[in-house]
């Protein structure tokens, strides 16, 4: 009589707990490996932000040896009425607009009329415009963006960085109304300034004065968003609260701990947000005549 044997049986695949334990090995590899990716991505856009302000620092060069000054913060056109060094408006223009020709956007620059405020119906299709020069990619996308102005809502082209006004305030001032007692010209881009990047136009040398710096929120064409003023009672990333309104419009910007800038000789630096007040005034001012370490910046 012959003995039947069984054939061994085959297995047809994984078993449940294989499969969980398969899933739960991939779910902490990813865990694991997504922090960095992460990290990477953010280096990348950090890098491309620096990259940004590098060019417009050449740019603003650039500028400079064709007129023999930088760019200025705004301008006060002769249709603008009340234009006063304390405060931009959006019916002037923006001092960004003057980098155009050299950030390679004649198209844009010839299509703007300087002669009409930045919101007429002339320039509204122009100042929707999005320049990627002007975006930093780890605040937001280069995408035209609608801007409330008064009642009415504009299509703008946004901004990431605006310039150096001014730092501090008056020594020893006595004037009743705090806001006489502030400066409003003591930096690089203010009201119609004509900088030049000589000792006389920036004594305290050109390495250690800034020039353009991130900030969350604007658009690159009205005067409104064109620059900052700097003071001890403003905290690098965090908002300007005004009876009780928070605006993104001081130094910030969405990398962690950090904002980076454009220096007057064309270089970048990248300034820790806890880098004491004082010093961030010193390195504002073109002409305070203090001196600078390398420490105090750091």
């Amino acid at each position: 009589m012959r003995r039947m044997t069984r054939e061994p049986r085959l297995r047809a695949g994984f078993t449940l707990i294989e499969l969980l334990v398969v899933i739960a090995i991939i779910g902490v590899l990813v865990a694991l490996i997504m922090p960095a990716v992460q990290a990477a991505r953010e280096a990348a856009r950090r890098t491309q932000c620096l990259n940004n302000l590098r060019q417009m620092g050449v740019a603003a060069h650039e500028y400079h040896d064709s007129f023999g000054s930088l760019p200025s913060g705004w301008f006060c056109e002769p249709y603008t009425t009340g234009c006063s060094n304390q405060g931009a408006t959006t019916t002037q223009w923006n001092g960004m607009t003057s980098l155009l020709l050299q950030v390679e956007q004649e198209a844009i620059y010839s299509e703007i009329n300087f002669e009409l405020q930045p919101y007429t119906p002339e320039n509204r299709t122009v100042v929707a415009r999005t320049l990627t020069v002007f975006v930093c990619p780890s605040n937001r996308k280069a995408e035209t963006e609608a801007k409330k102005v008064g009642t009415v809502t504009y299509k703008v082209g946004p901004s990431d960085y605006r310039g150096n006004m001014a730092a501090g305030q008056i020594p020893n001032c006595t004037d009743p109304v705090p806001a006489n007692c502030l400066n409003y010209d003591n930096g690089v881009t203010f009201l119609d300034s004509q900088v030049s990047l000589d000792r006389s136009g920036i004594p305290d040398g050109t390495s250690t004065t800034l020039m353009y710096g991130e900030s969350l929120t604007g658009d690159w064409a009205e005067a409104q968003s064109c620059c900052v003023r700097t003071d001890t009672n403003r905290t690098i990333n965090r908002p300007i609260v005004v009876s009780g309104v928070q605006y993104r419009t001081y130094w910030s910007s969405q990398h962690p701990g950090i904002v980076n800038f454009a220096r007057c000789d064309g270089g970048t630096q990248t300034i820790s947000q806890g880098i004491s007040k004082q010093v961030l005034i010193k390195l504002m001012t073109r002409n305070g005549g203090e001196a600078i370490s390398n420490s105090e910046v750091k």
